[in-house]
């Protein structure tokens, strides 16, 4: 008598977002021949949608590259702009700890630290007018200021002693 021979018949599914398919060759034959298993298939679950929508329309201009809107920064949070590759480009950094910046050859062109106020150029800083208090030159040898009585003066000392001193000085000169 003549056995009856049934092939398997393959339907081609559209893939589920994200699902990697099984090959039809995958699939597993059962212990005695002529009988086949069908293939198990995983739970599914839709993948959830994520709406950027909403942030990109309102907060970022993609085609202008523009920032419409103010974002608030979480306390830990930081920024770098540029990617610093040794010769090519340089980057800058801004954190709560404060501002760098460094040029192509990795070096600091500018610090400005967050927990004390401090400021590092590298470069010529230029302004039109300058408000400030005392004013060290170099290695605290140089001083321009103005004493406690609102006099203003200018002391070079060479280490040891003040060598000039331009301005008023009680029992001085």
């Amino acid at each position: 008598m003549a056995k009856d021979v049934y092939e398997l018949e393959v339907v081609q599914d559209n893939p589920f977002p994200g699902e990697i398919l099984e090959r039809p060759d995958q699939i597993s034959s059962g212990g005695s021949e002529g009988n086949y298993t069908q293939a198990t298939t995983r739970e599914k679950s839709f993948p959830k949608k994520r709406s950027a929508v909403e942030l990109l329309s309102t907060s970022l201009n993609t085609r202008s590259r523009k920032v419409l809107q103010e974002f608030e920064l979480t306390q830990s949070g930081g920024f770098q702009i540029g990617n610093f590759e040794e010769g090519i480009s340089g980057d800058l950094r801004i954190t709560p700890n404060g501002l760098t910046a460094r040029d192509i050859a990795g070096l600091t062109t500018f610090a400005l630290d967050g927990t004390d106020g401090s400021a590092v150029f590298r470069g010529s800083i230029q302004s039109g007018s300058l408000i400030t208090g005392e004013v060290v030159v170099g290695n605290n040898r140089v001083i321009i200021d103005v004493d406690q009585n609102g006099e203003p003066r200018i002391i070079v000392n060479d280490g040891t002693n003040d060598r000039i001193l331009i301005g008023f000085q009680a029992g001085g000169f």
